[in-house]
């Protein structure tokens, strides 16, 4: 089925929510934005996605960022970012601190057990090194005994945690994994020599190569596409309104737009609707 009809129908909402400063909000609403805000728990440490661009900033900036905005334009409210270490995110939206979390946390089966995820962006999982690092890996197993760094309350703790255990099943030294509150601190210990190797996404490091050439290395890339999802509180309506949301935004070209901007590919949009 042609997705034209789709683009002109979020064009025409758009335009008209902009004509009427906002006043008008796109048909099908989640019940959150009642109150005229759409409050979203978000940890801006995770660059491309959301960070504080330079000290001072009130607002984040990134992918999260600007997606969460185009939604709040898209029902006609005003999005509220709500500062929060990626460990209570998701506690946080349980106890209705926020309506929804969009701040790179993957959908995992776990978490989709207590709550529902819309899919809107995909990436892969990697290891990476030091940029002057002579570390290479033929496999994860060549981590054994060296430093990982991970950021606490991730899937890479998990990845971390079973790769040991087949470390010790093989006669192996398991690695020595350390946790911090934050992507950016895991990138600095890899950086000042503290850790051999971190873990994190695709879209982090394709950023920080970005912004600083040569600094950081891909080590070995997993083969899985991992899919980020914005969270909510359980609600076939709010889902649907979100999902709603979601495809018109791509339909009318605006995600392909945020991607662009920030060094993404815009192919991971589609694969995150598979």
């Amino acid at each position: 089925m042609s997705t034209r009809p789709l683009k002109l129908f979020a064009l025409a909402g758009l335009v008209a929510a902009t004509l009427s400063g906002g006043a008008m909000a796109a048909d099908g609403k989640p019940s959150f934005v009642s109150s005229g805000s759409f409050q979203v728990c978000s940890d801006p440490t995770f660059p491309p996605l959301e960070f504080f661009e330079k000290a001072g900033d009130r607002e984040p900036s990134g992918f999260d960022a600007d997606l969460i905005r185009a939604l709040a334009q898209h029902w006609g409210v005003k999005p509220r970012f709500i500062v929060t270490e990626f460990t209570g995110l998701l506690p946080g939206l349980d106890a209705k601190r926020c309506d929804a979390v969009i701040s790179g946390t993957l959908i995992t089966p776990e978490r989709t057990e207590k709550l529902n995820a819309v899919a809107y962006l995909a990436s892969a999982t990697i290891v990476f090194g030091n940029g002057k690092s002579d570390l290479t890996l033929n496999s994860l197993d060549d981590l054994s005994g060296k430093v990982v760094a991970v950021q606490s309350g991730t899937r890479y703790v998990d990845i971390m945690e079973k790769l040991n255990e087949q470390l010790k099943a093989a006669g192996k030294t398991p690695a020595t994994l350390q946790t911090y509150p934050k992507g950016s601190d895991v990138a600095q210990q890899v950086l000042v020599g503290r850790a051999a190797a971190g873990l994190s996404q695709d879209t982090e490091l394709a950023y920080r190569e970005l912004q600083t050439p040569g600094q950081f290395k891909t080590l070995y890339a997993f083969p899985e596409k991992d899919i980020f999802g914005a969270y909510m509180r359980p609600s076939p309506e709010d889902k649907k309104a979100v999902e709603d949301a979601v495809s018109a935004l791509k339909a009318n070209g605006t995600l392909k737009s945020i991607a662009e901007k920030w060094k993404l590919d815009p192919a991971n949009l589609e694969t995150a609707a598979q």
